[in-house]
């Protein structure tokens, strides 16, 4: 039969080896960070065969990767269309063409200008050089250019103060070299043009600098933000626990515990990501908790015992709770796999792998650091908390039927309130203000909208159809619904440069800005157009090259989640009525897809969690051999989330990508402190006769300190956390905190009032 002390004798007596054994261990772990990957582009969180992403992947297979730049050129007096601001505009163009990566330059500079002469068509850039110099033709193209469907919102702001330079980029998703290198580059630009041309100031967005960004932040964080916050954790124990000694053996196994856990998911081939990494801190907070609980119990032993007998029945008595916690908490993270971000399975995969290394490493590099390192007894403030809590307990036992009452009402708030969190994740915030990029993107949204596009692959079902007339009137017309919308800031439509071409051929006459009538006469149209269009600047990024599909791409600025899908469903609604079947598409859009993103995250994550709970209230049924304590084990387990993201709505009211997995996240932890107090709980129960109130302040004695510290030192760890620029992250940091705080509450209160509440009715019995 297993014997929890024997065990433990075994494991001390063989310290050294299985200390060697795990440094062996910690050794082949480092060596897998050689394949170590990190992918901080939202592409990441998609996993092959999701539909909306393999449509937007189709759409990039047809007509480029959906990579750019967008620089925006601001007048700081009069507007964009005095003639050193159009130079400044000229030469944004001309260097972006030489920079690494680019494929296509678009700037109201060189946008194709056409007009007769003689019945022939000219084609030239709308502010060509020699224009600068000429006042009377240099107002007729602005007037053109502020009048221009293709230009007005997209290119050039209505006022004239604003102007934009798209840059199209043909670049791998996975070259973060060659991204860096472009990013670079672009900035490089814009400090020149800045000092070249003082009167205008210039901002930039895009979606590889966003990545460019978040990747900046995440080396940031993981220099400065996490030893910060390690820091703080570690100047906690050792304060509390008054022991230099714990804090050096907590860091040496917390570390590398972390550490490896990131190298063996390297091995396994696990990919990481902005949520991803954060198994890196989930891991060292476990250990943490489990260093914390066998160290406040090695220093009541060593009152009494030797160090060697302290440490034997230190382990012996935390053996239990330790390895729970750690298989309920690793059930808790193998269950992200049912969630269906691949960045969340990849933090659950490399947070269960961390789990089952800070267990390991608890049994094996800490005793044998213990008997190595001069630990002895000393009055600590544990001796202080023991008192408090005792208090504490007392107080409860006292006022039993008060307290259980107020916390059901208080849980009963919670609940309520962390419902009315709304799901909202704008893909454009996903840095913290200030920020250049944020500042940046805010500023080219208020005049063009920036990140988010959506682009309409739109089939005329035959080759050339595109020339169709009636094909035509039906683009044009969904051009015009949506430039309706008071959300959409511009509408790129190929039915535009019909339209303007047959006005030009007709001399410049406006009732001739609409669509021919004759299939003929337009195919000739676009055939002198495409003759007469420079390198780089061909109908390629409109058309296909059997000319059977145009693309229409429309860019708002940056809006809510249920408004962004709100327009999804209104324009595709609209297709389905006005529109033939073969010319209706969902939409290519890495922004709606996003909207998406978080609300399937959330519901896969409760399904996770579902099964999560289903499987760990089986487990400590089993384990705990009650479905009296199983049951009860539940509510301290699941309401911490509800009070966490109560709090969270008072303070934001939203739910962003970074927090649909925070319960599954965070229940190990909580599970950790409930486990520990059940199991000591039981135990004294036993030993007090089932005396519930004896058993009550034995428990408070006994885990209360432990409780105290591990709530102290991980929930200040993860509010450091919630300084971080990354949003993701510092919700979680700042949710995860406030649920540990409450999962303390719940199980100094809730959990012995129930208890008290329980027990004494089935002694009655």
């Amino acid at each position: 039969m297993f014997s929890a002390d024997a065990f433990i004798a075994f494991i001390y007596r063989c310290r050294f080896l299985l200390a060697l054994s795990s440094i062996a261990l910690v050794v082949f772990s480092v060596l897998g960070l050689q394949h170590f990957s990190f992918d901080a582009s939202p592409r990441s969180y998609f996993k092959p065969g999701h539909p909306p992403f393999e449509r937007f992947a189709a759409y990039e297979e047809t007509y480029g990767r959906d990579f750019r730049i967008v620089m925006m050129l601001s007048a700081k007096q009069d507007n964009m269309f005095r003639a050193d601001h159009l130079q400044a505009i000229i030469d944004a163009t001309e260097q972006a063409w030489l920079m690494t990566g680019v494929r296509r330059v678009d700037s109201v500079s060189n946008y194709q200008h056409t007009f007769t002469d003689d019945d022939e068509l000219i084609v030239e850039d709308l502010f060509p050089q020699a224009v600068l110099q000429q006042p009377q033709q240099l107002l007729q193209r602005q007037a053109i250019a502020l009048n221009d469907a293709s230009l007005r919102n997209r290119l050039i702001s209505p006022d004239g103060k604003h102007a934009a330079i798209i840059m199209s980029l043909n670049v791998d998703a996975d070259a973060r070299d060659l991204h860096n290198a472009v990013i670079e580059q672009s900035y490089a630009l814009e400090a020149q043009l800045e000092q070249q041309y003082p009167d205008i100031y210039i901002s930039q967005t895009g979606n590889l600098m966003s990545n460019y960004h978040n990747i900046l932040i995440a080396i940031q964080d993981v220099s400065l933000m996490m030893p910060l916050m390690f820091a703080l954790m570690f100047i906690l124990i050792g304060g509390l626990l008054k022991s230099v000694y714990s804090v050096l053996v907590s860091l040496i196994v917390a570390m590398l515990g972390g550490i490896s856990a990131l190298g063996l998911g390297a091995w396994f081939g696990i990919e990481y990501s902005m949520l991803a990494i954060n198994a890196l801190i989930i891991s060292i907070t476990i250990t943490v908790a489990h260093c914390i609980h066998i160290f406040t119990q090695l220093f009541v032993e060593l009152r009494e015992h030797a160090k060697a007998q302290a440490i034997q029945r230190s382990l012996s008595i935390n053996l239990f709770a330790v390895s729970m916690t750690s298989l309920t908490t690793m059930v808790g993270f193998l269950s992200l796999n049912f969630n269906d971000l691949p960045p969340a399975v990849a933090l659950g995969n490399a947070a269960a792998i961390g789990t089952f290394l800070s267990w390991l490493f608890s049994l094996t590099l800490l005793p044998c650091l213990v008997s190595i390192l001069p630990f002895k007894a000393h009055r600590s403030s544990e001796n202080r908390l023991e008192n408090l809590m005792l208090a504490l307990g007392d107080w409860v036992i006292a006022h039993q039927r008060k307290v259980l009452l107020v916390m059901v009402f208080a849980t009963i708030a919670a609940v309520f309130l962390s419902f009315r969190n709304q799901l909202n994740d704008r893909f454009s915030e996903m840095i913290h203000e200030p920020h250049i990029f944020r500042s940046d993107t805010n500023n080219i949204d208020q005049h063009f909208g920036a990140l988010y596009t959506a682009n309409y692959d739109l089939d005329a079902g035959e080759a050339y159809g595109i020339a169709e007339p009636a094909y035509l009137m039906h683009l044009d017309r969904f051009a015009e619904f949506l430039r309706a919308q008071p959300e959409i800031k511009s509408v790129y439509s190929f039915a535009d440069v019909v339209k303007r071409l047959n006005q030009t051929m007709h001399n410049g006459d406006p009732q001739f800005y609409r669509i021919p009538e004759n299939r003929a006469l337009i195919a000739q149209y676009i055939l002198m157009y495409e003759m007469s269009l420079p390198f780089g600047l061909d109908l390629n990024d409109q058309l296909t090259l059997d000319k059977s599909r145009s693309r229409l791409v429309i860019s708002m600025p940056s809006i809510d989640t249920q408004q962004l899908i709100a327009i999804e469903q209104r324009i595709n609604a609209w297709q389905a009525e006005n529109l033939p079947s073969n010319m209706q598409h969902l939409g290519a859009s890495m922004s709606i897809i996003w909207a998406h993103l978080s609300e399937d995250s959330l519901s896969s994550s409760l399904k996770g969690s579902v099964v999560a709970l289903t499987i760990i209230s089986m487990i400590l049924l089993l384990v705990l051999r009650s479905v009296r304590y199983g049951v009860i084990s539940l509510i301290p387990n699941l309401m911490p989330a509800a009070f966490g993201f109560a709090a969270w709505y008072i303070y934001k009211g939203e739910i962003g990508l970074g927090l649909t997995c925070v319960v599954i996240i965070t229940i190990g932890i909580v599970v950790d402190d409930t486990v520990h107090f059940l199991s000591k709980y039981k135990k004294a129960l036993h030993q007090n006769h089932f005396n519930s109130e004896a058993a009550i302040r034995s428990t408070f004695k006994q885990v209360g300190p432990a409780l105290v510290i591990t709530t102290l030192v991980l929930s200040s760890g993860f509010w450091i956390l919630s300084l971080s620029k990354i949003v993701a992250n510092s919700a979680l940091g700042g949710v995860t905190a406030m649920i540990l705080i409450a999962a303390f509450v719940l199980d100094v209160l809730l959990l012995p009032a129930l208890l008290l509440e329980i027990d004494k009715a089935k002694n009655k019995l």
